[in-house]
């Protein structure tokens, strides 16, 4: 059942990604540019580090 439901949770991600980036237009492109889609990013390389 797990491996079904995040196939589903990852399509259904994908799809919101569409419709924000339809709605938004480049201010959405910058910030998907710039943040993950599922993992944060660790470390000194990661968005929060950057502007830091």
């Amino acid at each position: 059942m797990f491996p079904i439901l995040c196939a589903m949770y990852v399509r259904l991600s994908i799809a919101e990604e569409r419709e924000a980036a339809e709605r938004f237009g480049a201010e959405w492109e910058r910030y998907a540019s710039q943040t993950p889609r599922f993992f944060p990013g660790f470390g000194a390389s990661g968005p929060a580090r950057r502007d830091a």
